[in-house]
């Protein structure tokens, strides 16, 4: 079995035809295992400035949008899921969309709310990637993500992708050593959670 890199797996979702704004409602309640009611319960995006770290195809950026958010930031590293996301969310104004890694993305003190779903399972150098998010934040801003307990090895079948799994107690370690303040871990199981954190 082939394995293949992030980058490399998303640009080939593309070409499959894979776009989960499209999904039929079954992928979507799968979905929502990530990021159901808890999860959007928890963003309050209108009339905040809005940073997505992962914006994939638009998915969650819709939601948002449509949820009257002033401006949301969409960062993905594939350009071709970029391209997608464009074409899904072309009916917005406030939007900008950057091909860029967390890694090395930051824009110090403009974002009311940063949020992420999937997007951490990929990055390896969680702490870089949470100090970029905790300085591109302004003063008692927040940080919702989205975590779950997974394997090192995603199986898509033809291929495998390398995964970065911690567990959620290192989560926790990491964003107090950041200097976030831990608002809130609600636990939708035993496998997913959403984690409110705060700028101090």
């Amino acid at each position: 079995m082939k394995i293949t890199s992030t980058l490399e797996h998303y640009e080939m979702l593309i070409d499959e035809g894979n776009d989960p704004l499209q999904d039929p409602p079954l992928l979507q309640a799968y979905m929502n295992r990530w990021d159901g009611p808890i999860f959007f319960d928890a963003l309050k995006a209108d009339n905040k400035i809005v940073l997505e770290v992962g914006v994939g195809t638009g998915r969650l950026a819709n939601s948002v949008l449509n949820a009257g958010c002033q401006f949301l930031v969409g960062i993905d590293i594939s350009k071709k899921t970029l391209d997608r996301a464009r074409s899904n969310l072309s009916a917005f104004s406030n939007i900008e969309l950057v091909m860029a890694d967390i890694n090395d993305f930051i824009r110090p003190g403009t974002f009311d709310l940063a949020y992420s779903v999937l997007t951490f399972l990929h990055i390896e150098d969680k702490e870089k990637t949470m100090l970029n998010i905790y300085n591109s934040l302004k003063d008692n801003g927040l940080f919702v993500l989205s975590v779950s307990k997974d394997d090192e090895w995603f199986d898509y079948g033809s291929r495998k992708i390398k995964l970065y799994p911690i567990e959620l107690d290192e989560y926790v370690r990491l964003f107090l050593s950041t200097g976030f303040q831990i608002q809130s871990i609600q636990e939708t199981d035993s496998k997913y959670a959403t984690i409110i954190i705060g700028k101090k």
